[in-house]
């Protein structure tokens, strides 16, 4: 976008407006995260955020897919970040990185590695050593891939930010600083800046720093208040919250394209640049769903539909349009080109099915292919298991077995253990009831020795972002076995943490089982020679795997996995990509399939499933994310 041959100065944001290589520019920007869509779509979303208007494509990273074992990289495949900015750099757009190392972004921890709370005494997000040094390997791995991308040395990369978001955590004062003199030290050469909400600009800048903006309401006092603190630098919306996200047993969040128009059309007339969070969500493929702490631990949904300009499956929407209208009206002269590019269509979509469940594997049976459990005294969380090259269980589920040494002196006696997140509580293969994070004790009656006793615990999402009613980022309360819960950033262990009581006796002695569900136990567990064929659905112990073998026979369309009739809970995998968490309760019923997770021709899907099966599984050309509900401010 420089002229060739000129000098490349790189962004200033001095004066009124920012300027590139000296001339004036506005920043017309939109948020799409690589790591949650196909690589296969990453032009395509691309060219849809060019034709719109706009001339800047902004990205978070995920440090704890990137590093996940303290020292084991991976940038290949979607999370091949070099590809993505070579990408943008093709189709001629500038880039704002946003490398964290927190990203909040209702991903699992706000993109923090499981494996730094193996450490005790772990401090995230301040210059606690251990900290600093985890964040430091991880820049050194990450900033000479993306050095040359940047603006000064020829690339797309026009300004990076330090952190994210510090003002409404802001734990340790010389945290920012540190994080950037890292990113500096490490070649980083563009327009620093950092962002925050209005609660947050007092405490998340650095001197010299720019200072960005992120709300949804109420633009004029936002930005006038960023004026004020920032008089002689321009001003720059880093997150626009084009719609909101959702949680699971809520309403799916929307903005009405009018709010919106009203929004967007106040922020430009400001004036002011701006970033559309989300311009594309996309998809918490895996299990990589976040959760916040508002009044109450609430993981977010498999979908991150975000009600964006552009769908979770890529495709324009009213606000698309809407957007592309305000842009060739109210953008600086010369922001917007008199002729956009076309705007491509949308993916093509398709339904498939019904398909029949034809065999499952009892849960019993699904543990031999993990093999030997891990033996201990005490139960422990999943990041403190020996496993992954010491490095813990991230993600997924985990089984803690205790058998009865003894019959209890009382008929009923009372089950207490701290959960994180999701339980369900077995004797003898039968279930008993469910705790949670909320509900840490539950009845049991008639146990007697040697009776098995089973607490199968699901990490339903490490918590991004913590607020309590007075808004302080923390929040303390007395768990059901008296340990005292802290920041909220430091209490993401899952599974069992504490010990487990039986009235007042604490039970010792356990096999632990990992469920990760990663590739190699998926391939082994499909070639189990325990699976059953499946008859009555209403008839299969719970909880089960399920495998359904179908065929496309033409070249695959998007489409959706629709959960909602007749099953229960679980994890839908396709041919061994992890598509995400499906529950009854909503508000999401479909689950997005990119054509390429498909094949033409034979293909396999396996489902967990905690609670209720079915016989068969369909899918539909058209995505339900549930009951909506209008969002005009932050929904806290």
């Amino acid at each position: 976008m420089a002229t060739e041959g000129m000098e490349r100065t790189g962004l200033v944001a001095e004066g009124e407006n920012f300027t590139l290589d000296g001339k004036p520019v506005q920043l017309l920007s939109g948020a799409i995260h690589y790591f949650r869509v196909p690589r296969e779509y990453w032009r395509d979303r691309m060219l849809k955020l060019k034709a719109c208007g706009l001339n800047t494509l902004e990205t978070y990273v995920c440090w704890n897919l990137h590093e996940p074992e303290k020292g084991k990289f991976d940038f290949t495949g979607m999370l091949d970040i070099a590809a993505y900015l070579q990408e943008a750099a093709n189709l001629g757009l500038w880039v704002i990185f946003r490398p964290g190392p927190y990203i909040c972004a209702e991903w699992d921890y706000g993109g923090l590695p499981s494996w730094l709370l193996r450490d005790p005494d772990m401090q995230v997000r301040t210059t606690y050593q251990p900290y600093m040094d985890a964040v430091e390997r991880f820049f050194d791995a990450l900033l000479p891939i993306v050095k040359p991308f940047q603006y000064k040395e020829g690339g797309p990369i026009i300004a990076v930010q330090v952190e994210n978001e510090y003002g409404s955590y802001a734990r340790d004062d010389k945290y920012l600083s540190a994080v950037k003199q890292a990113v500096e030290s490490r070649g980083v050469c563009e327009l620093l800046f950092t962002s925050d909400n209005d609660w947050g600009f007092n405490k998340g800048h650095i001197p010299g720093v720019l200072m960005t903006a992120n709300f949804n309401f109420n633009p004029k006092k936002q930005l006038g208040a960023l004026k004020k603190m920032q008089p002689n630098r321009p001003l720059m919306v880093m997150e626009f919250w084009s719609g909101w996200f959702d949680h699971w047993g809520r309403d799916h969040h929307k903005l009405h394209v009018d709010k919106f128009e009203q929004l967007l059309g106040d922020i430009l007339r400001f004036p002011s640049s701006v970033n559309f969070y989300m311009f594309h969500g996309g998809t918490n493929f895996g299990f990589m769903n976040g959760a916040n702490y508002i009044n109450g631990y609430k993981p977010d949904v498999t979908s991150y539909d975000y009600d964006a300009p552009l769908s979770e499956a890529g495709d324009p929407t009213p606000k698309y349009y809407k957007t592309r209208e305000l842009l060739k009206t109210l953008a600086m002269k010369g922001a917007v080109a008199n002729e956009l590019p076309e705007v491509p269509p949308a993916t093509e979509k398709s339904s498939y099915g019904p398909f029949p469940v034809e065999k499952y594997i009892t849960f019993e049976d699904a543990l031999k292919v993990l093999g030997e459990p891990i033996k201990s005294e005490t139960v422990m969380s999943m990041e403190m298991l020996p496993i992954n090259n010491d490095n813990g269980q991230s993600y997924g589920y985990i089984l803690y077995r205790h058998k009865l040494s003894e019959t209890p002196a009382v008929e009923s006696v009372t089950l207490k253990c701290d959960v994180r997140d999701r339980a369900q509580i077995f004797v003898n293969g039968n279930e008993s009831g469910m705790l949670n994070w909320r509900v840490g004790e539950i009845a049991l009656s008639g146990l007697k020795e040697n009776d098995i006793l089973d607490i199968l615990v699901e990490n339903q999402g490490r918590v991004n972002f913590a607020q309590t009613m007075d808004g302080v980022k923390k929040f303390v309360l007395e768990s059901v076995t008296g340990v005292m819960r802290g920041d909220a950033l430091l209490d993401q262990r899952k599974g069992l943490v504490g010990e487990v009581l039986l009235n007042t006796t604490s039970l010792k002695t356990w096999e632990i089982f990992p469920l990760e569900l990663k590739p190699e136990f998926q391939t082994r567990l499909v070639e189990s020679s325990d699976w059953q064929e499946l008859t009555d659905a209403a008839q299969v112990p719970f909880p089960a795997f399920h495998l359904v073998n179908f065929t496309v026979p033409e070249e695959p369309k998007d489409t959706f996995l629709d959960m909602k009739k007749g099953w229960g809970k679980g994890v839908a995998i396709l041919n061994g990509f992890n598509l995400g968490r499906y529950w009854h309760i909503g508000p999401q019923e479909t689950l997005y399939v990119p054509a390429p997770m498909l094949k033409q021709g034979d293909n396999q899907l396996l489902l967990f499933e905690q609670h209720i099966p079915h016989k068969e599984v369909v899918f539909t050309d058209t995505p339900r994310l549930g009951k909506e509900k209008e969002v005009s401010c932050v929904p806290l």
